[in-house]
Parts: structure tokens; sequence; C-alpha cells
């Protein structure tokens, strides 16, 4: 069976990565009834625990897992790591004494339980007494239902308000009582047209734009980066460790732009400076970011783009320039050294003939878990679903190891 796994971050209140839930689909149908649904969900569990790709995309942070009630009565979950995995119930399932008596049994065996798609008037209030987290829809459900069910549970169970996707929506949240918060408002802008980028962001724009000039001026760049002794350092670190093998240590900044050469000094400068771009916000936005980014770079050899894949590259990293400054994405990459193409897909503006636009939409449909679109795939793309995971867990490795400290 051909499996499809992205992961979504679940917050604390203090913008944490708590863990994540993992998003997940059989590919060889985008609708199921409840019989294959158990199946392909069975599988995949197993393979986001066992498999070599999909293990990187958990690491040891806390992992919820959607469970149907077929799997909830076989024990399916006992299979899992009790200390990392939150059982999340799904709400159609029916509270009999054999489903309670399943709950029971998993709490015994040190699982935690969370109750999906919570509502004040929902059907599993029998499960309450046995559940850890209850997941309030924040697109399903009013702000009076929101604060009903804090009014009644908060102190009592974790809340998690789920599908937030605006930093107002966070702020309504946390003041409501919601501990977690699961969605995407980390990384949704906030445009305030009176805002003006700090200094120290500026310099980094410049870097930005200097390292994406057609041809590098290592003299320009390297006086650039004197002024932000951090990169400097981080560099001149970076040139002179093992895996070059100099045998003598580099200690100009010109001469170490040209050692790494042009192509590396690009990406490398690129990940520096949008992590520092990003330093006032979660972490998670920047390795979301270099996920992004790395999934189209491995996603674009894949599917014909060779030729293209620095471009991609750098499509991911800027895609998210409107969240890190606060300022509309088309404004700021006017200024930037970028080809057209490579703003025509970050602005979705795309012309016939442009080669990446279908393919950077498998990106972020893959990313929402939006399995619809990645059915439709991309023209002229032969993306399989095994090589989508793959590139995507590769990708995941990739951002959760780099060096940004």
């Amino acid at each position: 069976m051909e499996l499809l796994v992205a992961r979504q971050p679940v917050f604390d209140a203090q913008m944490r990565v708590f863990g994540y839930e993992m998003l997940y689909r059989s590919s060889s149908r985008n609708e199921f009834d409840g019989t294959e649904e158990n199946s392909a969900t069975a599988q995949v569990i197993s393979a986001v625990f066992g498999s070599a790709d999909t293990e990187q995309l958990i690491g040891r942070k806390n992992t919820f897992i959607n469970f149907p009630q077929k799997m909830l009565l076989d024990g399916t979950a006992s299979i899992l790591p009790p200390n990392q995995t939150i059982v999340e119930i799904l709400e159609n399932v029916v509270a009999d004494e054999d489903l309670l008596a399943a709950c029971r049994d998993l709490r015994e065996r040190g699982y935690r339980l969370a109750l999906d798609d919570f509502t004040t008037s929902d059907k599993v209030e029998r499960l309450i007494p046995l559940a850890d987290f209850l997941k309030v829809d924040f697109r399903a459900t009013t702000p009076a239902q929101q604060m009903d069910v804090a009014l009644r549970f908060k102190g009592q169970l974790q809340l998690l308000a789920e599908k937030v996707e605006t930093q107002e929506e966070f702020r309504s949240a946390c003041e409501m009582g919601y501990q977690y918060f699961q969605g995407y408002f980390f990384a949704r802008p906030v445009i305030a047209s009176s805002r003006q980028i700090p200094g120290f962001k500026l310099q980094f724009l410049r870097i930005l734009n200097e390292i994406h000039r057609p041809e590098l001026n290592f003299h320009k760049l390297a006086d650039l980066l004197k002024r932000e002794p951090a990169l400097s350092y981080k560099l001149l670190r970076f040139v002179n460790s093992a895996w070059f093998g100099l045998r003598a240590p580099v200690e100009s900044l010109e001469r170490a732009l040209s050692t790494i050469g042009e192509d590396a000094a690009r990406k490398w400068l690129a990940v520096l400076t949008m992590a520092n771009l990003a330093a006032d916000h979660p972490t998670e936005l920047t390795v979301s970011t270099l996920v992004r980014a790395r999934f189209f770079e491995l996603l674009a050899k894949e599917a014909g783009l060779g030729c293209l894949r620095d471009d991609c590259f750098l499509v991911g990293m800027f895609s998210r320039l409107d969240a890190m400054l606060g300022r509309p994405l088309e404004e700021l990459v006017e200024g930037l050294n970028l080809h057209g193409q490579i703003i025509r897909t970050l602005l979705d503006r795309p012309r016939p003939g442009d080669a990446m636009p279908p393919v950077w939409k498998l990106v972020l449909a893959y990313e929402r878990g939006d399995w619809d679109t990645l059915g439709a795939g991309a023209p002229g793309a032969d993306v399989k679903p095994q090589t989508l995971t793959a590139c995507y867990a590769a990708a995941v490795t990739w951002a959760d190891g780099a060096d940004l400290s």
C-alpha cells in the first residue's frame, strides 16, 4: 500500500512544540469506507514507528495518532510506545461498554487519550473521565461553544484548540484557558501597514539581496557580513570545520566565501539569514520553512526539474518572509534579485510554460494533508506517493538537524 505521511505541530502557550499530529492517507483511494480506513490506518501507524523514513518525522516528540472505533477495540494502539503516543479518539465512535473498557485498558498501560472534535453537545460524554485532552475545532465551533468547553473543563482536562489559523484566534484561545494549539497561526503573517522593518532585519534583507545576484561579489558580501558578527563567526566556524579538511585556518571572510564556492555560499547564507529574520518567532517557523524549502528542492529532481532545484529551494525559503517581517510578500520580494518564475511561483501568478508552480502546489498540499489535491498530481510530473513521503521525511531530517545556533 502506498502511504502519504506528514506532520502538523501542536504548540503550548509559550509557542514551544509540544508534539505533532500525524496526517496520513493511503493513496489507493481518496475516500474510504470503514473497513478500508481501519486497514490503511493500521499500516500507517506501523510505518510511522517502524520505518526508517517515517520515524524521522517524529523523533522523541509527543505524537497524536487518530484511532477509529475498530482499532480501539482490537488493541492496535498497544504496539506503539505509550510514553510518546497520544491516542486520538475520533468523534464518530460509539461510546459503548466495549469501547469504555478498551479505553480504560489503554489508560492503565500508560497511554494518554484525546477526544477529537469535541463540542458541548458531544456524544462521547462517557469518555470524558478517561480523557487527558479535549480537542476543539475552531473552524467548526462558535466562540460561545469554545468558551463553554473552556468553562466546563478548564482545570480538569488539557484543552487543545485545533485549526487555529490567526494570531487573534491564538490569543483568544489563550484567554479562554486553552493550553495547546494546532494550526497554521504561527506561519500566518500579521500585516501592519505602519510597521517598519527593524534595522537589523533590513541588514539581513541586504544580505539576501546580495546573495541572489546572478554573480556573487565576494568582496561586497564579505563587507556586509562584517556588520553581522554572529554570521561572520558561523561562516568561519563552518569553513574551518573538519568537513573541509584545510591545512591552515581561514581567517578572512572573503576567502571563506571563495572556499565554499558560490552555490554553497548562497544556500548556507540563505538558511542562516532566514533563521535570524525569524528569531523573534517560534523556532518551528524556521524549521517548517526549512522543511518546505528542502522538500521542494528534493521533489524538483523527482519531478524532472533538476535544473531548477536551487530556485525551488529559494521559493520555499522566501515563502514565509511575510510572516517573519509582517509585510506583504509582494512588497518584500520586489527588493530581491529573484528571476521572474521564482516571483511568479511565490505570488501565485503562473504563466503558461512555468514548470515550478504545479510542483509547488504539491508541496503546499502535502504540508496541509490535502490528499485530494495530491491525488490530482502535477501536470507533466509523475511523482509517486512513496516518493513524496520519502522526500518529505528526508527534508524533515535535514531541517531538524540544521545548525542554527
